[in-house]
């Protein structure tokens, strides 16, 4: 009996420390900012504030957590926000914090297969919409203190001429001080460190009271928590040491127990997302995106 009290309250405290931990996020934590970038205002205003040169009139599309693959071998990607503007150019804006490691080639990537689920087969290549991919980063990704840091390709003898391919890649640096952007950013960047304004910005108001709806919200916090929970489990290391395993040591036992691991790691989760379904605890439609998200783990 003593026994199973013991067990009640660690259930207990762990669900209070979920919570807790869920109301402290931020527009800084990257599904926080999915959830928040939803709304289609306030995403076209944020792309508004980075890209002003590009009069954006309107949205037409969001996708939160968008999941782009090209081949079953390849490595998929899951991307903040998709968004798609009214003359039909392609936007992946993407939270970055602190791991700025591999951010190019990731960039290059995202780009790449924003391109290839752009693209229908007997279409033109100048059909490809152009395409911003844009890291909001809160660690300095060149250390060069720039606010932005913009990409372009380019002839490396003459500069001047541009390859004009329709291909932007932008990383924002939150703590940056140098380089001209418009007091807009300028205010969103502070807002993500946490600065007080002196002068009132309804956008960020709005923002905030955003962000402090996503806190409320039972069926977000549930969802994030059980993300959280299948990350911390990593049930899919088992498959992966085994196929490392399995190229070490020339031989595919190792391969197949790990493969075996990860299914049913795979499998278990998917018996809690059910679980948390039939006891009321997350609608269907977080359900989907709950096994949508094991399914696409590569």
């Amino acid at each position: 009996m003593i026994k199973n009290e013991s067990v009640e309250t660690t259930k207990k405290d762990r669900k209070v420390r979920n919570r807790t931990e869920y109301h402290k996020l931020t527009l800084k934590n990257d599904f926080m900012f999915s959830k928040v970038m939803q709304d289609k205002e306030l995403c076209i205003e944020l792309l508004r504030r980075i890209l002003p040169e590009l009069d954006i009139r309107s949205i037409e599309d969001v996708d939160a957590q968008k999941y782009l693959k090209h081949y079953y071998e390849n490595k998929g990607s899951r991307l903040d926000i998709y968004a798609t503007d009214q003359n039909g150019r392609r936007y992946d804006i993407e939270m970055q914090v602190d791991d700025v490691a591999n951010l190019p080639r990731r960039a290059r990537y995202y780009s790449s297969m924003m391109d290839a689920n752009d693209l229908l087969a007997g279409q033109e290549y100048d059909t490809v919409a152009d395409s911003y991919v844009i890291f909001i980063c809160t660690k300095d990704p060149f250390e060069l203190n720039q606010h932005m840091y913009e990409f372009r390709n380019i002839c490396v003898a003459n500069p001047e001429v541009q390859l004009d391919d329709g291909s932007v890649k932008i990383f924002l640096n939150t703590k940056g001080t140098l380089g001209e952007i418009s007091p807009e950013l300028r205010s969103f960047l502070k807002y993500l460190e946490g600065e007080k304004l002196s002068e009132k910005d309804p956008y960020l108001d709005r923002l905030e009271k955003a962000v402090d709806r996503a806190r409320q919200n039972e069926d977000w916090r549930t969802e994030y928590m059980f993300l959280k929970d299948i990350q911390r489990d990593s049930f899919v290391r088992g498959e992966r040491a085994g196929k490392e395993e399995g190229r070490a040591e020339g031989h595919a036992e190792g391969l197949e127990e790990g493969r075996a691991e990860g299914e049913a790691r795979i499998k278990k989760a998917g018996d809690e997302i059910q679980k948390l379904l039939d006891d009321g605890l997350i609608s269907k439609e977080a359900a989907e995106r709950l096994q949508k998200s094991i399914d696409t783990v590569d």
